[in-house]
Order: C-alpha cells, then sequence, then structure tokens
C-alpha cells in the first residue's frame, strides 16, 4: 500500500512538474547577446559576449542558444559552430535556480564590413527532459571591422601629387569644429574663441586654438562594382584600403575630403557619400563609414558619382578615381568628368593590366596589391 502511495505521489510531481515548466520555462529567462567592443580593424579578433540569467525558483537543465553571424567573422574555436551562408552558434547551459552565466567568444575579423546580430534562438529542456521549449529573444548589437590601412609607401607617390595641387592653391583657414588646445588671449583674436571656462580656472584670458583647413576639397570616388567574379572582390577591397589610408593622411594634412561611391551603404540602404569630412578627428567615423560601402554588380559607371565642380561653396575640387577598372571607356569618361581641372586616377592590381591612353589632365597610377 505504501509503495501504491508513493508512485501515486511520484506521478503527481511528474506532472506538476511538467505543468509548472510548461507554464514557467521562459519566466526570469533572459539572454543576452552583445559585441565587446565597437570595432576591431580586419584580421583583428574581437570578442563577442553571452549573458544568460535565470532568475526563478526552477532549475534549467538544459538551454541552448543560437545565434547567426556573417560568415566574415570567424569563431576561434570551430565547437559548437557552423559555416554556411553564416557562422552559426550553438552553446547549451545548466542553470540552477537564481543563477547567471557569462561567456566570451573570441572571433576573428576576416572581412571588412558592418555587422548586427538582431536575435537569438533559445531551446530548452525540463527537469526530466520530457518536454522542449522553443523561444527567441531579441538583440541588439552592432559591430564595425574598419578596412585595413596599406603601406604608406604604396600611396606616397599619389599623394604628393595630390598634396602639390591642393598647396599650390594654397588657402588655409581655421576648421572652428577641430580643438587644437589653448593659448593666451592676443589683442584682435575674435572674442568667439575665448574659452570662458578655462579662462575662470586661470585667471587670465585664453584662446581655443583650432586645426587648420586647406580651402581646396578633394574628392575621393570609390568604384564598387563587381562582387563574386574572379578577382574583383579582392581588387575592391584593395581599393578601399587605399582610400581608406590615403584619405587618413589627407585629413591628418588638414584637406577636407568629400568621399562617394556607386555602392551603397548597407546600413542605410541609401547610395554612399560622405559630403564634407574634416580634421584628424574624423578618421574613426570615415573607417566606420567605410565599413559599411558595399561591392555589387551592375553598378553605374563611378564617374557619374562626382558631385558638381566647386558643389562645397570653395574653389574647384581636386578629383580622384580609386577603380580597379583597366578599361579605356573608364579612363576616358573620368578625364571628360575633370575637364579643366586635373584629376588622379589610382588602379590597384595583381598580376597583370591592360594599357590605358594617358590623358593629359589625369594623373594614372598603378597600385600592385
Amino acid at each position: 500500500m505504501e509503495i501504491l502511495i508513493i508512485g501515486v505521489l511520484l506521478v503527481a510531481l511528474f506532472w506538476v512538474v511538467r505543468v509548472l515548466y510548461a507554464r514557467l520555462w521562459d519566466h526570469g529567462l533572459s539572454v543576452e547577446v552583445t559585441f565587446t567592443e565597437d570595432y576591431a580593424v580586419e584580421d583583428e579578433v574581437s570578442t563577442l559576449r553571452e549573458v544568460i540569467v535565470n532568475d526563478k525558483l526552477l532549475p534549467m537543465p538544459a538551454v541552448e542558444i543560437d545565434f547567426a553571424m556573417d560568415r566574415r567573422l570567424l569563431f576561434s574555436s570551430s565547437e559548437n559552430s557552423a559555416v554556411s551562408d553564416q557562422s552559426y552558434r550553438r552553446d547549451v547551459f545548466a542553470l540552477s535556480m537564481r543563477q547567471k552565466i557569462t561567456r566570451t567568444l573570441e572571433f576573428r575579423c576576416a572581412g571588412r564590413g558592418y555587422f548586427r546580430i538582431n536575435e537569438s534562438g533559445i531551446s530548452a529542456r525540463d527537469l526530466f527532459f520530457t518536454q522542449k521549449f522553443l523561444s527567441s529573444q531579441p538583440q541588439n548589437t552592432e559591430f564595425y571591422v574598419l578596412p585595413k590601412t596599406v603601406p604608406l609607401a604604396q600611396i606616397e607617390i599619389p599623394f604628393s601629387r595630390i598634396m602639390g595641387a591642393v598647396l599650390s592653391r594654397k588657402k588655409v583657414y581655421d576648421d572652428p569644429f577641430e580643438f587644437a588646445g589653448l593659448r593666451e588671449y592676443s589683442r584682435g583674436d575674435p572674442m568667439k574663441y575665448i574659452n570662458w571656462k578655462a579662462t575662470a580656472r586661470a585667471g587670465e584670458l585664453l584662446t581655443n586654438l583650432h586645426e587648420s583647413t586647406l580651402s581646396q576639397r578633394v574628392v575621393l570616388v570609390i568604384d564598387m562594382n563587381g562582387q563574386g567574379i574572379k578577382g574583383s572582390d579582392y581588387l575592391n577591397e584593395a581599393s578601399v584600403r587605399i582610400a581608406a589610408t590615403l584619405a587618413q593622411r589627407l585629413l591628418k594634412a588638414g584637406v577636407e575630403l568629400g568621399l562617394y561611391s556607386n555602392g551603397r551603404n548597407v546600413q542605410t540602404g541609401s547610395l554612399w557619400h560622405m559630403d564634407s569630412v574634416v580634421g584628424a578627428g574624423s578618421i574613426l567615423f570615415l573607417k566606420k563609414q567605410l565599413a559599411c560601402l558595399q561591392a555589387e554588380n551592375g553598378l553605374e559607371d563611378p564617374c557619374h558619382f562626382f558631385p558638381e565642380t566647386g558643389s562645397n561653396g570653395g574653389e574647384e575640387d581636386l578629383f580622384v578615381l580609386i577603380t580597379r577598372s583597366d578599361r579605356e571607356d573608364t579612363a576616358q569618361a573620368f578625364s571628360q568628368r575633370v575637364g579643366k581641372g586635373h584629376g588622379v586616377q589610382i588602379v590597384p592590381w595583381q598580376s597583370s593590366h591592360a594599357e590605358v591612353t594617358g590623358y593629359r589632365n589625369v594623373d594614372l597610377y598603378w597600385m600592385e596589391v
């Protein structure tokens, strides 16, 4: 009789536990997947953090968390992960009552880009492993892989040519948005540049110093036509790296930049462009935007994306085209677009390239990558 009672009680307990898990398994269960850093550079290693919390009195003997990342982010350990069109990760946790578990996953940045994780799947079992529960939770984490820079020696000649053209029309003015330090006030300094907080602390008038900016804008246009074609992906990425390196040098030299492309911004879906970038403090922002630049097939000729001459309200812009295209029609279209001005065309290449007719108003540079 006692055995029978014990059996009935066990069966009743079994069904009570099943009902409790069916109703409460996801109560107090939260999952957070976040990139631990905002950005990294191509080929660097970064980390992802998984945090799972079971904030209830029911233990969770097996909770599986899964999510997908772009395949350009490669987990350092292949355990619990698979790569096809994306990198898929599955991790299993055993949580006791009111427990929080944190894990850190290392991954390598195998390619430039902008990446998001929007959702994580949850699969859980009850105490007796007789029921399986499925759910998902939204995630909101983003990550930029910035383009690598190329060796400075590779861009020294086009950089020198561009700076020579800019300095030939040299006109320097203070950029009010780029703070460079403080100095004592001198008669004739604009009152708007006085730093009143610093003056109050020091007991004497102090004036803000600003970075100097050269008046002529340099316009970089990056051709992103071609995706998945043999050699195109590598050369397009080389174009982005050249643009990033050249832009960094020019911003540090005090040159205002405009950047345009026939590619799209993967973050916004709109055409990629930056009308005006000024100052060395803008370099990180610029590289994050370059991380969002997407290559596609069938894009329009990049020469259609140069802004109107003097569209920045200043003097005539100096145009720089960075394209993997070694076609004669591209060089001719660029020469026509430059017109009476002067331009620079940079063509990254690997093993061979076509012979392109030289144009008097364009300096053509082949850059082996």
